[in-house]
């Protein structure tokens, strides 16, 4: 098959990263790949040598409404001349922006376009983007969403929806590690809201004092500002000296090795990533239930701790208890890397391979 795959960039993001396992896994099954995305842009994910790569980038011009309107135009056109020169049978369009063009570039064309979403359908967006979301990709051949919280909340909405889950992107850690006394959150730091890092240095501001050897660490870029912002909240609950923020950090793989704990306090999630990727090596998690998604990656009090959405305090009694238990923290390290095994890579390119295969046999 020869499969055609847009995307805004892959300068950074859990779609990138979806992305890039997806085009590579599928690559390697002798599939013809061609990934289009902005090419000006720093590439952060790599993809492999065999996957072909095509610049959709248009330059903006002015910021008033008809810029705007013309820039959609000039994108659509630019795709509309990628799916002519690559002649694909299947389009993958990841995000709501990338879908939309494709499916206007490519209608008349009778090739199948699938539509990828990477955002919980419990997150509030702009008006653009939530009708793309409810209504225009009634559309595509096929939606992939994320979890089965999604699925529900959708309920008789999309019926060509099909639940995909992200993939773990790490190989899953077989052997025990040394850990750091060290409590890790990850993310973009400019997004603190959503990730909850507010409410997690609060938490961590009640139990630092009772342990000082322990640190808590965000790893993810952000502004002087927004970091500006998190320094001044951790001096106020006075754990400003066992809060760290080493910024982007290149080898992530390395650094939840080294890590006890992983702490996921955010208030929205889609699949979260960051939390597949510490639980593949070995860290003991905590999160909270993020509508019911965090259920449906590991089991509460088996593998990890699941706290209920909000409940702050609880999720402080959680992490203190795995601060505490040391044997606590092993057992949920060995049983929450058996259960990453059901998000595979493989796993994740049979499935995507089993439906383009069939979406390309439905058309003929």
């Amino acid at each position: 098959m020869r499969i055609l795959v847009f995307i805004d960039h892959m300068a950074g993001g859990g779609a990138a990263r979806v992305t890039a396992v997806l085009c590579k896994g599928l690559a390697q099954r002798s599939h013809e790949l061609v990934l289009a995305y902005n090419r000006q842009r720093e590439t952060l994910y790599t993809f492999g040598k065999d996957v072909q790569e095509a610049d959709n980038y248009v330059e903006r011009h002015g910021t008033n409404h008809m810029a705007g309107i013309m820039l959609m135009l000039r994108r659509v056109k630019r795709y509309r001349q990628i799916i002519r020169d690559i002649q694909p049978d299947i389009i993958i369009g990841i995000e709501p922006e990338p879908y939309l063009y494709a499916l206007i570039a490519s209608t008349g064309s009778g090739i199948p376009v699938v539509a990828v979403d990477h955002t919980s359908y419990r997150r509030k967006q702009h008006w653009f983007t939530h009708w793309i979301r409810w209504h225009a990709y009634s559309r595509a051949n096929k939606v992939s969403i994320l979890s089965h919280v999604d699925e529900s909340i959708l309920c008789n909405r999309l019926p060509n929806k099909t639940v995909i889950h992200n993939p773990v992107p790490f190989p899953i850690i077989e052997t025990n590690t040394p850990r750091e006394k060290i409590i890790l959150c990850v993310g973009r730091m400019d997004v603190w809201d959503v990730k909850g890092f507010d409410r997690m240095v609060c938490m961590w501001g009640k139990l630092a004092s009772s342990h000082p050897d322990w640190r808590l660490v965000f790893a993810g870029g952000g502004t002087d500002e927004t970091l500006q912002f998190l320094r001044q909240k951790a001096k106020e609950h006075g754990a400003e000296k066992q809060i760290q923020f080493p910024g982007v950090v290149s080898d992530m793989q390395s650094l939840y090795r080294r890590c006890a704990i992983f702490a996921l306090p955010s208030r929205i999630e889609g699949f979260p990533m960051s939390l597949l990727e510490a639980a593949s090596q070995g860290c003991a998690c905590i999160s909270f239930s993020l509508g019911g998604v965090a259920e449906e990656i590991y089991t509460n009090g088996k593998s990890g701790f699941i706290v209920e959405d909000d409940k702050e305090d609880d999720f402080a009694d959680k992490l203190n208890t795995l601060i505490e238990q040391e044997s606590t923290r092993e057992r949920f390290s060995l049983a929450i890397r058996e259960e990453m095994k059901r998000f595979s890579e493989e796993q994740f390119v049979n499935t995507w391979e089993q439906l383009c295969q069939q979406l390309c046999k439905t058309d003929q």
